[in-house]
């Protein structure tokens, strides 16, 4: 996070696309619940912080390059015609993103899927 002088701190909230994971329980609830509760907090929540919610495609070293061209797209619901877990992304890329969003005025107060796309 970033603080300039009278300015509210800047915020980078990483977390999972929706399809990213199967749920599943923790000691805290579920999965999901948690991190949707985590981004509604973030926006409902804490008004005077201006933020980022990077969703990241599914971690992958093994099949995915890295250096690809990162997309960021407004969350969509996947149904049987789009299938989950397509959207992947190397995770030395998901970190580039994540600290190229602490500056990038274009993705300031916005949620969206992080994931590259083969070249």
């Amino acid at each position: 996070a970033r603080k300039a002088t009278n300015d509210p701190c800047s915020f980078v909230l990483v977390s999972t696309a929706e399809d990213a994971l199967e749920d599943f329980v923790t000691p805290l609830g579920d999965f999901k619940a948690l991190k949707r509760d985590g981004e509604r907090i973030l926006q409902e929540d804490f008004p005077s912080l201006s933020y980022t919610i990077l969703q990241m495609g599914r971690y992958d070293e093994n099949f995915v390059d890295e250096g690809l061209d990162v997309q960021y797209e407004e969350p969509v619901a996947r149904n049987e015609d789009n299938p989950k877990n397509k959207r992947k992304i190397n995770r030395r890329d998901a970190a580039k993103a994540a600290v190229e969003a602490l500056t990038d005025e274009s993705l300031l107060g916005k949620k969206v899927e992080v994931f590259t796309v083969e070249r």
